[in-house]
């Protein structure tokens, strides 16, 4: 059992370095001596975890849904704060988060033309959609959603606003652009509750 474990840590040292690599400098550097050196380890012990470039790239999409995944189960909150709380694990708020959308989107533009890509990426945009769904409905049953509310259609209402602000806060990335976007998405979220008739 040990082994399986130390194993099992080994590979996501070995991904969790390769979020490294693609977040500070991108995909062309997402190499095995790249990698292998930001993890502090030999390219032989990376070789044996990802015998092959695909199957590394694979992995680092695979633990950026992991991550997100477990954020949002330790989450010990519920109502609204729950739903802040839950879409704040999909946005690029911290050096960790910011380094999974960096990632996520130069290996999602890749899965565009590498189809043994594309079952992850398009495993982890479909998480997301969960997520931005379930949100909708734990403001449903909290009563925050005005009952004429379609909440599918405002589940992918919400899903484009939330990548929108994404992608600012990757361009701005500074504390001042994090508040106001995070104030933009708390107003959205309020404004549910109203009739949008």
């Amino acid at each position: 059992m040990p082994r399986r474990i130390d194993a099992e840590a080994r590979t996501e040292q070995i991904a969790a370095a390769a979020l490294r690599v693609l977040a500070r400098d991108g995909l062309a550097a997402l190499s095995v001596r790249g990698v292998a050196a930001e993890a502090e380890i030999a390219a032989a012990s990376l070789r044996r975890a990802f015998p092959t470039q695909h199957a590394l790239r694979q992995y680092c999409l695979e633990l950026i849904e992991e991550r997100v995944s477990a954020r949002i189960a330790a989450l010990d909150v519920d109502g609204r704060e729950l739903v802040d709380e839950l879409l704040a694990q999909l946005l690029p708020l911290d050096d960790e988060r910011r380094a999974e959308l960096v990632a996520q989107i130069q290996l999602g533009v890749l899965s565009l033309t590498d189809p043994s890509l594309r079952p992850a990426a398009s495993r982890l945009s479909t998480g997301i959609d969960r997520a931005c769904l379930a949100a909708i409905e734990i403001l449903a049953h909290s009563g925050r959603l005005d009952r004429g509310r379609d909440a599918p259609y405002e589940a992918q209402r919400l899903r484009a606003l939330l990548d929108g602000i994404a992608m600012h806060l990757l361009w701005s990335g500074n504390a001042q652009a994090s508040a106001q976007m995070l104030h933009m998405l708390a107003r959205h979220l309020d404004e549910l509750a109203v009739s949008d008739g």
